[in-house]
């Protein structure tokens, strides 16, 4: 293989580099694969500055979300469901905003088999404020980790129903089946300037 002109850079073999090394060795060439890459240097520079200073500038959606939890809680109250003629308790202990999610931890209990027992942590991606929350109710979708080792995390979805009843519906998915908790739910709100 022969090096390519000006580079040191070989891509073909005998006369196929010679066939490419004539290519670029002509004099019209060069200047048109010049202006060329030049061109797609700048649009891709424009591109990119652009996409920042939007990224930058305007505070998204999630972003104003995020900033109406701080300071507050979500209440989840235990409750239980059945598998079969297991009975399984579920525990959630406050959820506060972290990182731009709700994060808590779970304790799963089932009585006639403590060895399917569980705790660990819950991560719910914050995608609505408060008072959206509040109003309209909605889903939450996240992820239930557990702390025992060689486990993967569950998938968790909350679906929350407001006004009198503050219902929410809990479904976690297992390697094994999806437990499915009903229970009520609050949202302890800062007051402002605490």
């Amino acid at each position: 293989m022969a090096p390519v002109p000006g580079t040191g850079a070989t891509f073909f073999t005998g006369q196929h580099q010679q066939r490419f090394d004539n290519f670029l060795n002509c004099r019209d060439v060069r200047p048109m694969l010049r202006s060329h890459f030049c061109f797609l240097t700048a649009c891709a520079a424009l591109m990119l500055s652009g996409a920042r200073a939007t990224v930058e500038d305007a505070p998204t959606l999630k972003t104003e979300a995020q900033a109406t939890w701080d300071g507050s809680v979500f209440r989840i109250e235990d409750t239980k469901t059945r598998v079969s003629l297991a009975s399984i308790k579920l525990s959630v202990s406050d959820l506060k905003p972290e990182d731009g999610n709700l994060v808590g931890e779970y304790t799963i209990r089932v009585p006639l088999m403590s060895s399917k027992d569980d705790q660990g942590k819950i991560i719910l991606p914050l995608n609505q404020s408060v008072t959206e929350l509040g109003a309209k109710g909605g889903v939450l979708r996240g992820r239930a980790i557990s702390y025992k080792e060689g486990t993967t995390p569950n998938a968790i979805v909350c679906e929350i129903f407001p006004h009198k009843d503050q219902k929410i519906l809990l479904e976690i998915t297992t390697d094994d089946r999806t437990l499915e908790f009903q229970s009520r739910y609050s949202v302890i709100v800062a007051a402002a300037g605490i």
